[in-house]
């Protein structure tokens, strides 16, 4: 690292994007709550087929995203990023109708052969409105990357967290109002218009100039297109793994069974969202010290990175997968809990994961993302024919084991590739962050399994503390036992930094 500067940087704005991710995933679990116990269990799983496309069919956008951040992070010059985001604008447009496009056509699909009656109507409707919101927001969505690029994460963050409390008041209003599902699938996609028409707002209160267009913007295109390839390779992968699960149970089970399915993939969203906060700081960073061609600080973001992820990650996967009927039975209520297995075996792969040297948001900014890319295609790959042959006898779980089987035959080869780009040694790595973060995640198991099984809990209040109370616990061992002085140092500062904002 650079300095206290430059760690407290990198911390506050992997900290504010977590935050921002977790205003995010806390409107959407109010949000399935709420029609879980209002929507039958079939109509759950209508509305998670399909307004589940937003998200899973941000490929094009997620791949050109990334690309963009990285070389706008890469140009040291003003004038050069903004010529990138220039490029970007134009890309962001494009993918912005393609996926629309896609949304709309793959809801139709949907609707004619996995869906039927008043469902399949909901379906066609909703998917077009869907993928009208989804073209617009992404065209939008520019803006929130200029200013990560710009590494200015407090206010790219806020401005999520505005778009998002906008968005939870707008869903909820459609809920109580007993509103068309249609109209709830259609209006499901509207978070990412919300906060890139707040970022727009901002970009032009800091005077973020845009220039002409030219040569420059010219080759900043052949300069962005090649990474983006690949980056839509891993959002692809990403794709067809996290979707053919509902896919594959609609097409052998069972409407029914995707909305089983929807808690334990909901819950697991949570640790997926958390991942992809890490890449906003991570991109830039990463690609800054490879263009300043800096190893030390390379490699000390992916060890000290990988510690503090995995002390994020471990406790909330272990609290997941030990309590993962009590939690979905207080959450959805008691006719959802079929999935809790899916959910304790969907997790399981983040304890792996939840390291920052294997995420492809490290491996994309440090120069790794051809690697990333084979990798997790062949995974997804191997996803699809597990889920194929496990779905039909294993029902609900099924899907939960392709995935989680997947990724972790996956894992080695991506540990590799993080090794290789940051000059780690394995050694090093395990002694730093591997070995502390399961060492007290096998602890946190043991306790929580004992009151798992000891207590049996069941009511909302008991469910909610045990979980709370076992994270922190975690948290606070981790802060006392394995982090050293100058480290709990930054994280006393980030902790008053936050209470003062």
């Amino acid at each position: 690292m650079r300095g206290p500067g430059e760690a407290r940087l990198l911390a506050s704005g992997a900290l504010l994007q977590q935050l921002a991710q977790a205003s995010g995933l806390l409107a959407l679990l109010v949000i399935v709550t709420l029609l879980a116990r209002e929507l039958t269990v079939a109509q759950l799983g209508a509305y998670g087929l399909v307004a589940s496309l937003a998200g899973y069919l941000l490929v094009l956008r997620n791949s050109v995203a990334s690309a963009a951040v990285r070389a706008m992070a890469a140009a040291t010059d003003p004038d050069e990023r903004a010529s990138v985001f220039v490029v970007a604008q134009r890309l962001y447009a494009l993918v912005g109708v393609a996926t629309g496009l896609l949304i709309a056509i793959v809801a139709l699909v949907l609707a004619a052969t996995v869906l039927g009656g008043g469902l399949a109507r909901d379906a066609r409707a909703g998917g077009l409105g869907l993928g009208a919101v989804s073209a617009v927001g992404i065209a939008a969505s520019i803006q929130l990357d200029r200013l990560r690029a710009e590494r200015m994460f407090p206010a790219a963050a806020g401005a999520e967290i505005a778009a998002v409390g906008i968005y939870l008041v707008l869903m909820v209003a459609l809920i109580v109002a007993d509103a068309d599902l249609a109209l709830i699938i259609a209006l499901s996609g509207a978070l990412p218009l919300l906060s890139g028409a707040i970022c727009g707002v901002l970009v032009r209160r800091h005077g973020l100039w845009v220039p002409r267009g030219g040569e420059r913007e010219r080759r900043h295109t052949r300069a962005i297109v090649p990474t983006a390839g690949w980056l839509l390779v891993i959002e692809l992968s990403n794709l067809a793994m996290y979707a053919s699960g509902r896919i594959v149970l609609g097409a052998v089970k069972t409407p029914r069974a995707v909305g089983l399915y929807e808690g334990p993939v909901r819950a697991h969203n949570l640790l997926y969202a958390l991942g992809g906060a890490l890449a906003v700081p991570t991109v830039p960073t990463a690609s800054r010290y490879v263009a300043e061609g800096d190893l030390r600080r390379l490699g000390e973001l992916a060890v000290r990175g990988s510690r503090y992820t995995l002390a994020l990650f471990v406790p909330l996967c272990v609290t997941l997968m030990v309590l993962a009927e009590p939690i979905i039975g207080v959450w959805l209520g008691d006719r959802y809990t079929a999935g809790a297995d899916a959910l304790t075996i969907l997790v399981s792969y983040w304890l792996l994961y939840g390291a920052l040297i294997v995420t492809p948001g490290f491996l994309v900014g440090a120069g790794e993302a051809r690697a990333a890319g084979r990798t997790l295609a062949c995974a997804a790959a191997f996803n699809l024919v597990l889920a194929l042959i496990l779905t039909p006898e294993l029902g609900v779980e099924g899907p939960a084991v392709a995935t989680a089987g997947a990724l972790t035959v996956a894992f080695p080869f991506l540990l590799r590739a993080g090794l290789r780009a940051s000059g780690v040694e394995l050694s090093e790595l395990a002694r730093r962050a591997l070995v502390p973060a399961y060492g007290l995640g096998a602890l946190l198991g043991g306790a929580l399994a004992a009151i798992r099984f000891g207590l049996e809990p069941e009511t909302l209040p008991v469910v909610v503390l045990a979980s709370v109370a076992g994270v922190l616990a975690y948290w606070a061992a981790y802060y006392a036992l394995v982090l050293d002085p100058d480290e709990r140092e930054l994280a006393r500062g980030l902790l008053r930094r936050q209470a003062l904002e």
